[in-house]
């Protein structure tokens, strides 16, 4: 998938993140990526040319700028 059309989708996702609703973990899980939930945390299985790489984010958003960030560190780790 081409990274702009894979970034398009994850902000779709991400817009107004306060908490992980399923109805995100299916959009995760529609662009390959699983979910694992922690305590606090939860655990996303980004895939990148190395296999996967894990990317913590937190179950709860902080602002409305987090969903944005947590799209920018997706994207960043899929290009490694």
């Amino acid at each position: 998938m081409q990274e702009k059309i894979f970034r398009e989708r994850l902000k779709r996702i991400f817009t107004g993140y306060k908490r992980l609703t399923p109805e995100i973990e299916r959009g995760l899980l529609g662009l390959g990526i699983p979910v694992v939930r922690h305590r606090n945390h939860v655990v996303l299985s980004v895939p990148c040319s190395s296999g996967a790489r894990p990317v913590p984010i937190s179950s709860t958003g902080s602002d409305k700028r987090g969903g944005l960030n947590i799209v920018a560190k997706i994207v960043k780790t899929a290009r490694m």
